[in-house]
């Protein structure tokens, strides 16, 4: 019996060991880096076990068919059910719940946070070559409006959050970059690969805490630091090719051979009509005579080649006819060739993007350190895009109490650059040169027949427009922790920046051809900014759950910037006024949390700074805010419901002027009196100027359902600006006409959504969702009764800053070809006298919807995913067609539908007559047009090689190849290249740029970019 029951045991402890099986596999995040500590536990039991410095790791299972839950500091959790594997690649999502979100000055857990604030991590941030970081935010989250101004590379970009706050000063956002506010906008130039992640302050109670500079939000950027363990070595290099992702439809030569051949007639005809006065004309041609040059007879007399017409008056019967010859430089156009302009601006340009990266370190010092490059070519010929990053990052451990941290990055940025969009050499301004004329390349690309119209392949060959920038951004930080509830921090940060111009313009281009040597301009620009920060933080539990956090700090911030210029058109330096300007402030937070339910936060900043008088130097920055946990109250028991919280916010922030000291008399260098220096006055001075004052209520609910696959929150906003900055007038007799005074209020108001949702999670595979939907109504509600007009822009009370305010278009005359005006708001009343027709509000560049939805999934070693960015309830003027879609204007190239303008009485057609004594175009609504669309932004799928390949490949800790797409489709009912545009004229200054918008002034489109590219870990 004894020796049996021995056997049973021996049998039953083999067959258990048999039946054991070991997984193994790794936990990384969605960049592939492994996540160390994370836990993988088998459901329902204790056993479990920990991630390597690598995320590997093995545990011991009984069949291979549990359930497993990996959890990891910052990620959401995730249950995968196993269905007999004995290797497994996990995958973590960063979480919303419980991640911690730097806010500026330290940091707070999303579980108690009381404010609106977004994140964006590492993996968000899209693979493609952009040159702007801005343009990879594009869609990804609530709230943020990034517009691009141009596809020209090193344009810059528009970006609000909430809507503009202010009609004379800047309305882009402060750029925080490790803890460093920045002046030199050098965030667009921060190498992708190195940020650790993104978090976008929204509310007034998020924001308060930088105070006067928060009125438009704030943008946190944080780099990568210092790791521990041994060295990790990522390695990634892409290759992209861009195109232009649409061509207009212009007119082809032959079809601008007949434009010109009407062209001639209509000028004949005009001259027969206005110059001698004749009445009911015909005209003979070949023996034939016409009553009307419609359409079919312009054909047919081009078609017949007629080389001389004749006009007569059928109602001056007495009147001598009146003969013309065909002019000779038309029968040259027939003889010469065609050019499709489009093809010789537009090229297929090529991109390189190179990254390398080390991490690692001990227990006493970590480092990270990278070095990237990247180069692209613009979709136009000329344009090109260098830039290069390094970065060092060190975490120091120097007592058990005292902590240091070191943060630089240098830039290097080479911009060969184009002219404006509205100078004649800029590339595609060639889209209306005629199509029925050649150029010559041996003679510096003139063009052959009509010579005088300007080339801009002369420009591009014989000219030289190079920017570059030399930047660091630096800080330094300690951190002392007295004990487990008291700590010391102080920091300071560099932001230096030199910018250097060299154009050159031969003295075979337009600008150039004054003198025998060309043109040359240089200038420089050197930005200094410093800021010191320093602040205390208290940290205990009062009683019970409940829980006290207080922040009391000052800040000190001095930024200057030179300006120096030199053209040779001009005997002596250019005067370009400087800027200088500081702050001084103190701040404080104070945050408490009432067991696991309540959350409260009050908040304050005083702010000095040196754009006002004395009198009005200091503005207060208050703000309170506080969230309920519904979901852990008393009464709540719904336990699909994981998270339900309640959120509301109220705050001031503050704006100054981006001019300096507007309270005083301020004057600059000016042109010489002889041999004497001379200065200007600036200004006028006005001593009671004070700070913008945005006012910002806020209530949110953040929810998370269905163990967290379903998460989510709603906002609502109004955010009020008072004591705007606006230019007022004045008598020219005080040599100005406008001084700066504080008379208006604006309003936005809007709501945003977030959603995601994991759809399907299984071992092999995973399917997540993203939808982010926004939504701001913007409107200036008081401005004195004053008004402002750039173009067809305007700031108008009652109105959405920067409203379409033009004639209004209304048809065409069908008895005369004359275009017709609105003269009330109906249109019941028209015009064809432009002069006569007054400006109305005709359209609104500003959206009603925008937001992007993105898609990812996973199946074991791939992964894909795409996102759709969309706009919807915008209004574009493109105002290119004033010259490329202007019935025949200037006989300038035209595209395809200007066929079907106005010929002859009786004609039913919305577009004008050709006139050749049109040579002004009239700006109007004619050229208005939805600017809706919806884009497929990004589409990536990448494979991911597994262990047993790794191995082989000597021990690799990862690697993916990828194959993906930026733009590659977009949907839009919009006429010109593309709705994603913004042109304003730099000479127009911060109000003009303000109030610009939504202009498509022979923009570059945004290119469509495919690219490949492979990632190493070492």
């Amino acid at each position: 019996m004894k020796h049996y029951l021995t056997c049973l045991v021996a049998m039953y402890m083999a067959f258990s060991l048999s039946a054991q099986v070991t997984l193994r596999g790794t936990v990384t995040d969605a960049g592939n880096k492994g996540i160390a500590g994370a836990t993988v536990q088998i459901e329902g039991t204790s056993i479990s076990a920990l991630t390597d410095a690598t995320g590997a790791f093995s545990i011991q299972l009984t069949d291979g068919y549990e359930t497993l839950v990996i959890s990891a500091e910052g990620f959401s959790p995730q249950k995968i059910y196993l269905t007999g594997h004995t290797s497994l690649n996990i995958s973590m999502k960063s979480s919303s719940k419980g991640n911690v979100v730097n806010t500026g000055i330290g940091s707070q857990s999303k579980d108690e946070l009381t404010s609106s604030v977004s994140s964006i991590s590492a993996e968000d941030v899209s693979p493609a070559p952009l040159i702007n970081l801005e343009q990879a935010n594009q869609g990804v989250t609530a709230g943020l409006f990034v517009q691009n101004s141009s596809g020209t590379l090193g344009q810059p970009t528009q970006v609000r959050i909430r809507g503009g706050s202010s009609l004379s000063a800047s309305n882009q956002p402060l750029y925080v970059v490790d803890g460093v506010p920045l002046t030199s906008q050098n965030q667009s130039n921060i190498n992708p690969s190195n940020i650790a992640s993104i978090e976008i302050l929204k509310d007034a109670s998020a924001t308060a805490i930088y105070g006067t500079r928060a009125a438009n939000g704030v943008i946190i950027i944080t780099t990568k630091d210092g790791g521990s363990g041994k060295m990790q070595v990522n390695v990634d290099y892409q290759f992209g090719v861009s195109e232009t992702p649409k061509k207009l439809d212009i007119q082809n030569g032959d079809e601008n051979l007949l434009q010109t051949f009407e062209y001639i007639l209509r000028g004949y005809e005009d001259f027969v009509i206005e110059g001698r006065g004749y009445e009911e004309i015909d005209l003979i041609a070949d023996g034939q005579t016409y009553d009307n040059i419609d359409r079919a007879t312009l054909e047919a007399l081009y078609n017949s080649g007629v080389d001389e017409v004749t006009f007569v008056s059928t109602f001056f019967t007495s009147a001598p006819p009146i003969t013309f010859n065909i002019p000779g430089f038309y029968n040259q156009l027939r003889a010469s060739g065609s050019t499709n302009w489009q093809n010789e601006v537009f090229r297929q340009g090529t991109s390189h993007r190179a990254n390398v990266d080390f991490q690692g370190g001990s227990e006493q010092l970590g480092y990270f350190a990278s070095a990237g490059y990247s180069t692209q070519e613009g979709i136009l010929i000329g344009n090109k895009f260098d830039r290069f990053n390094g970065s060092l990052s060190l975490d120091s451990k120097i007592t058990d109490k005292l902590s240091a941290n070191l943060n630089l990055n240098y830039i290097y940025t080479k911009d060969n650059r184009l002219p404006e969009n509205q100078d004649l050499g800029f590339p595609l301004q060639a889209i209306v040169l005629p199509a029925s004329d050649t150029y010559d390349p041996n003679n510096n690309y003139q063009i052959d027949v009509r010579s005088l119209e300007y080339n801009p392949l002369t420009e591009v060959n014989y000219s030289s427009n190079v920017a570059s920038n030399n930047s660091v951004l630096g800080g330094l930080g300690f951190t002392y922790q007295v004990n487990d509830k008291l700590s010391f921090d102080v920091n300071g940060g560099i932001d230096l920046a030199k910018y250097e111009t060299d154009l050159f313009q031969g003295p075979q281009t337009q600008e150039g051809a004054g003198t025998g040597n060309g043109r040359t301009r240089v200038s420089d620009e050197n930005v200094t900014n410093k800021i010191f920060n320093g602040w205390a933080t208290y940290t205990t539990d009062v009683s019970g759950s409940d829980k006290l956090s207080v922040i009391l700090g000052g800040s000190y911030q001095d930024s200057k910037a030179t300006f120096t210029f030199s053209d040779s058109f001009f005997p002596r330096d250019a005067a370009i006024p400087g800027s200088a300007f500081a702050f001084v402030s103190a701040y404080t937070r104070v945050s408490y949390s009432l067991g696991d339910q309540f959350d409260f936060q009050v908040s304050g900043r005083m702010d000095g700074s040196s754009k006002f008088s004395e009198a009005n130097r200091y503005g207060f920055f208050p703000a309170v805010s506080a969230g309920w946990k519904l979901n852990n109250a008393p009464f709540f028991n719904v336990s699909t419901v994981d998270l339900l919280k309640l959120r509301a916010s109220y705050g001031l922030v503050g704006n100054t002027p981006t001019d300096d000291f507007l309270y005083r008399q301020n004057y600059y260098r000016s042109t010489r009196y002889g041999v004497e220096a001379t200065l200007e006055p600036a200004n006028l001075a006005n001593e009671n100027l004070k700070w913008e004052t945005t006012s910002q209520f806020n209530v949110g609910l953040d929810f998370g359902i269905m163990n967290s696959r379903i998460t989510g929150s709603f906002d609502y906003y109004i955010k009020t600006t008072s004591d705007l900055l606006f230019p007022v007038p004045v008598s020219l007799t005080s040599g100005f006409s406008t001084i700066f005074d504080n008379i208006g209020e604006m309003e936005n108001k809007g709501f945003e959504i977030n959603l995601s949702s994991t759809n399907v999670q299984t071992s092999d595979f995973s399917w997540t969702t993203d939808l982010n939907l926004s939504s701001n109504k913007n409107t200036i509600t008081e401005l004195n009764n004053q008004q402002a007009i750039v173009g067809v822009n305007a700031f108008l009370e009652g109105q959405s800053a920067g409203v379409f305010y033009m004639k209004k278009f209304v048809g065409v005359d069908p008895d005369t070809g004359n275009a017709l005006y609105a003269l009330d708001e109906e249109g019941e009343l028209t015009t064809d006298n432009w002069s006569e027709a007054p400006r109305m509000v005709v359209g609104d560049p500003n959206p009603d919807l925008f937001g992007g939805l993105t898609n990812s999934v996973a199946y074991k070693n791939f992964e894909f995913s795409f996102m759709f960015q969309f706009v919807m309830g915008v209004d574009l003027y493109f105002q290119t067609g004033e010259f490329l879609s202007n019935s025949g204007i200037l006989n300038l190239g035209q595209s395809q539908d200007q066929v079907n303008r106005w010929y002859a009485p009786g004609d039913v057609t919305n577009i004008p007559k050709l006139d050749p004594a049109n040579n002004f175009p009239l700006s109007s609504s004619r050229w208005l047009s939805s600017g809706d669309y919806v884009r497929l932004k990004n589409i990536t799928l990448t494979y991911n090689f597994p262990e047993s390949v790794l191995g082989s490949l000597g021990g690799l800790r990862n690697m993916s190849i990828y194959v993906s797409a930026t733009n590659l489709l977009t949907f839009t009912d919009y006429i010109g290249y593309d709705p994603d545009v913004s042109y304003f004229d730099p000479l127009d200054g911060i109000i003009g740029q303000n109030i610009s918008r939504g202009v498509d002034n022979f923009n570059t489109p945004q290119p469509r970019i495919i690219m490949t590219g492979i990632k190493i870990g070492l």
